[in-house]
């Protein structure tokens, strides 16, 4: 695709040359190809072939496993790792652009989106990257809005966090994006209108959307 046509999520220098890795198709909803973050980013690649050359050699890791399509899509929480370097990277929106941040392996923060009810009773809860998790109906503690842990590439559940008060949120979009912030309050709003949340942040308000949050652990910091 054209670099000056990309989408606004896809955070690159527009006027640098023409074309650039359009992500193959994938569950995330905004997602870039792989080799350009490796090569835009990280400036470990310095086109698509050195990029193809890392990757087939199994030296770049997305969510623990290796991977070797130039254009395999990565987006919000995906793990980025490189360990000859000894480098992990988080994928993170930051005023609408996806980035890379400097981070610590561990179990991949996934946003519980909806739960649907399927075959013998299970719940299964349907994730923000396109993945899902089954339990029995007997551990369903989640609604929509709620963060699990799930280990990568083991795919178990570590632990979770409610979308509730004084949860720490990380606001992933609308113009807050990238901040963090204290939940206060909701409020449900009827009909097709989308619910609003109240958070504090250094003793000022913010102003968010619902459907904007994502409640992560109290020592998850956006670089500024």
């Amino acid at each position: 695709m054209k670099r000056l046509a990309a989408p606004r999520a896809i955070n690159v220098h527009r006027k640098e040359s023409v074309w650039l890795k359009k992500p193959s198709a994938g569950p995330h909803d905004q997602s870039v190809a792989l080799c350009t973050v490796l090569i835009e980013q990280l400036k470990i690649a310095e086109n698509v072939r050195q990029a193809k050359k890392l990757l087939s050699k199994s030296e770049v890791l997305v969510n623990g496993k290796p991977v070797k399509d130039v254009a395999y899509p990565i987006g919000l929480m995906d793990y980025l790792q490189i360990p000859k370097l000894g480098k992990t990277y988080l994928m993170l929106f930051k005023k609408g652009r996806l980035f890379t941040q400097e981070a610590q392996f561990g179990p991949k923060l996934c946003r519980v989106m909806n739960k649907t009810t399927v075959k013998k009773g299970k719940i299964q809860l349907n994730l923000h990257d396109g993945t899902n998790y089954l339990i029995v109906k007997e551990e369903d503690r989640f609604a929509a809005g709620d963060t699990v842990k799930i280990s990568v590439p083991g795919r178990e559940l570590k632990g979770f966090m409610k979308l509730e008060k004084g949860a720490n949120c990380y606001i992933y979009k609308g113009k807050h994006s990238g901040e963090t912030a204290v939940l206060e309050e909701l409020t449900v709003r009827k009909g097709s209108q989308s619910n609003e949340a109240r958070l504090k942040q250094a003793g000022h308000e913010i102003l968010t959307l619902k459907d904007y949050l994502f409640v992560v652990d109290q020592d998850f910091k956006v670089n500024k």
